[in-house]
């Protein structure tokens, strides 16, 4: 019930903010918007899969779906899934067109895990919980994007924690995506619009 509560809380913020900048400016609303779809690796890909962001200005919020293939702790298997992730970010300016530091919040896929101390113990690999992010993505002249985040968690942040014994009391793991920035299909045909069209260098 808590993570719910702090989800919808953020989930309103973000939408607030969103409103708000639209009201505020007197182009069209639509133009304010910008979105990117990549593929990679992490937390905040599901595993191996697909993320899909869309924002206004600063805040942006992203989902994702992937799986994460079997893999073994010695002489222990731990399954695959298909796995989900999604949240809110927010971009930071530096005075560059196609470099942004950003810091995120997300809820879903954690990691599928075993510990030694678990043995043979029935126990439920797949964790999923509040996860943070850090990161930066960089934009290309030709629309490419590319993503380096660090995903975290923690035993204190997860789902279910007495269904995962041992859990890690600090996680972290790369998140690495390839993507494009899909706002080029729809937007202006000059091959410029950028992500840092939508921040205001005034506002940073």
């Amino acid at each position: 019930m808590l993570l719910r509560i702090v989800i919808i809380a953020i989930s309103i913020f973000y939408i607030s903010k969103v409103s708000a900048q639209s009201e505020n400016t007197n182009e069209d609303p639509t133009s304010t918007y910008f979105a990117s779809l990549s593929g990679g690796f992490g937390m905040m890909y599901g595993g191996l899969g697909a993320n899909l962001e869309v924002g206004s200005g600063h805040f942006s919020g992203f989902g994702a779906f992937g799986y994460a293939p079997q893999t073994k702790d010695g002489t222990i298997n731990i399954p695959a899934s298909f796995n989900y992730q999604g949240g809110l970010r927010y971009s930071i300016n530096i005075g560059s067109e196609f470099v942004y530091p950003r810091l995120g919040i997300g809820f879903g896929w954690v990691t599928n895990y075993y510990d030694s101390r678990i043995k043979m113990k029935s126990y439920d690999h797949h964790v999923e919980g509040i996860t943070l992010h850090a990161g930066i993505q960089v934009y290309s002249n030709e629309g490419f994007v590319f993503s380096f985040d660090a995903g975290m968690g923690s035993k204190l942040t997860i789902t279910n924690p007495n269904r995962h014994p041992h859990f890690y009391s600090f996680y972290i793991r790369p998140c690495i995506g390839v993507g494009y920035d899909v706002t080029r299909l729809f937007k202006r045909k000059d091959g410029k619009k950028i992500k840092n069209d939508e921040i205001n260098p005034f506002e940073g």
